[in-house]
């Protein structure tokens, strides 16, 4: 079974990974001459939403696990 500290480490990492895939398709998409391109209020196109919503995900996974860890500490 994971520990605690274990799965922080493992969201930690996909956190991580989940932006850096965001950022890859973010700029590819802007290095490819796409001035005009549509924004949503995330503030990156349309073309890279599904990476950003990843990365959202994944961070809501990391803070939960934080939260988790938390409430055991005060017990």
């Amino acid at each position: 079974m994971e520990t605690l500290d274990d799965r922080r480490t493992r969201l930690s990492h996909e956190l991580q990974e989940a932006y850096d895939t965001w950022l890859q398709i973010s700029e590819s998409r802007a290095a490819q001459g796409s001035i005009a391109v549509p924004l949503d209020v995330s503030g990156c196109p349309e073309s890279a939403q599904s990476e950003w919503f990843g990365y959202l995900a994944a961070k809501q996974r990391l803070i939960l696990a934080y939260a988790e860890r938390r409430a055991a500490d005060l017990r």
